[in-house]
């Protein structure tokens, strides 16, 4: 049987490629799609201040590029990914996933429970549930991910709008915007939530 021959980039060849696509546009790309990922792929709420059990998403994608600029670490697989950009962002998932599952195997409760003056809970369920069932409800209202992402931070625990535009490398006017599109989609996030049960 042959053996497909894959093309794989030389060293020098993935150092220059990383050096060019490492731009703060993208590392902000970066810095979404990981909190995103832990939230799609762990339920796991990310605090924008003590990370996850002390892990940050910068942490995630330093290791990341670690990986990927050591002489014998991970390659890059040109016919797969021919935007070194696609590499760098599947080496990361791999990252994500191998750090968090190897802390959930240390821990026997995986979810940490915040409390928030703005969520009342009903008895027998927790922030993460209902911030779960939030995600899900806009998502079928057709939030972007921007609005997805902005969600928790801006709308629940009102972070400042110049705090958030460092953060996720946003403007201050496409946060305003974003904000204002999910205002308008509140009234019915709260009509389903009620539906469900999670009743204040």
């Amino acid at each position: 049987m042959k053996v497909e021959k894959r093309d794989i980039a030389t060293f020098d060849e993935k150092c220059k490629a990383i050096k060019t696509a490492l731009t703060p546009e993208f590392y902000s790309v970066l810095v979404k799609y990981s909190i995103k990922r832990l939230h799609l792929t762990f339920n796991i709420k990310y605090d924008l201040g003590k990370g996850f059990r002390g892990i940050m998403v910068e942490d995630l994608i330093s290791n990341t590029f670690e990986t990927l600029l050591k002489k014998d670490g991970r390659n890059w697989y040109k016919d797969k990914f021919p935007d070194i950009k696609q590499q760098i962002i599947s080496s990361l998932d791999s990252v994500i996933y191998n750090y968090i599952s190897s802390e959930l195997e240390k821990i026997n409760n995986i979810f940490e429970i915040y409390e928030n003056e703005n969520i009342e809970t009903v008895e027998n369920y927790d922030y993460e549930q209902i911030l779960s069932a939030c995600i899900d409800i806009l998502e079928k209202l057709g939030c972007s991910d921007d609005e997805l992402l902005l969600f928790e931070p801006y709308i629940i625990h009102e972070m400042k709008r110049k705090d958030l535009a460092d953060l996720f490398g946003i403007p201050l006017n496409v946060i305003t915007n974003l904000k204002k599109k999910l205002d308008r989609k509140l009234p019915i996030l709260k009509i389903k939530l009620n539906e469900l049960g999670y009743e204040k």
